[in-house]
């Protein structure tokens, strides 16, 4: 399925931030939590978004060729679109395949994603349905 294995990482690293960040983002204020929840929800989201972009810096010495890999997967993934997916979705779906970005440039690899809420609502995943491994 990926022509690197380091392509299987990134998705993962990612499928693991959004899932901290849905499971986490907004829990602080449910029912008045305590300084210390808030505390403990804020370390996962940045323990799991810290150790992406650490993957990715290592990536761009490494194997720049999976970074672009994942992007170009994850794009046309979001712009596949399905007869049975409402338009909301189809236009929220469009809008975040825009903002994953990749460049090669003489002053190196340049790579920008979504951040893990823009998600909410567009009826996709964490892992989506084609990555179940």
């Amino acid at each position: 399925m990926f022509r690197y294995n380091e392509t299987k990482d990134l998705m993962i690293a990612y499928a693991k931030w959004r899932d901290t960040v849905d499971r986490t983002e907004g829990s602080e204020t449910i029912f008045g939590a305590n300084a210390e929840v808030s505390e403990i929800a804020r370390d996962l989201r940045e323990d799991a978004e810290f150790e992406l972009r650490i993957l990715i810096q290592d990536l761009k010495k490494q194997n720049p060729s999976a970074i672009k890999e994942w992007v170009d997967m994850t794009k046309a993934y979001l712009q596949k679109i399905e007869s049975t997916t409402p338009e909301e979705q189809i236009q929220q779906r469009k809008q975040i395949a825009r903002d994953w970005k990749y460049s090669r440039s003489p002053l190196g690899i340049s790579v920008r994603y979504p951040h893990p809420s823009q998600y909410w609502g567009s009826g996709i995943g964490v892992l989506g349905p084609d990555f179940d491994w």
